[in-house]
């Protein structure tokens, strides 16, 4: 679906502001390998699942410091996971009216190729 700006959208009568975002724990790198698991998805699918680039996934989850899911993410996720079709396309349809297009038929982005190739088991 994509929403022009021409497409009419509900506007709310008064505008609700977020709140503020200062009492916010991240899921933990072990937390993001559960819900991974539990969904059975490969890390390319879990990068697309909170709108990461896939080369970045691994930032949030391993190394000495990983990276925190921020929020916005987070709620990114959980949105696609638990509205309908219908109110996903309502929101979208809200983002044109203030200029934000977003073409959610659009080709993701390709996989990226493996840093390290496979051993070859004959050699």
């Amino acid at each position: 679906m994509t929403a022009s700006r021409d497409d009419p959208a509900p506007v709310p009568a008064s505008m609700r502001i977020t709140p503020p975002v200062n009492d916010y724990q991240a899921p933990t790198p072990k937390d993001l390998q559960l819900l991974k698991e539990h969904f059975g998805l490969t890390a390319y699918e879990m990068a697309r699942l909170f709108a990461v680039q896939p080369e970045q996934w691994r930032k949030h989850t391993g190394g000495q410091s990983p990276r925190e899911i921020s929020v916005t993410r987070a709620f990114f996720m959980a949105a696609f996971q638990v509205l309908s079709e219908e109110e996903i396309e309502r929101v979208v349809a809200y983002m044109a009216s203030f200029g934000a297009l977003w073409n959610q038929d659009a080709e993701p982005p390709p996989r990226p190729e493996p840093r390290y190739r496979q051993r070859n088991e004959a050699s």
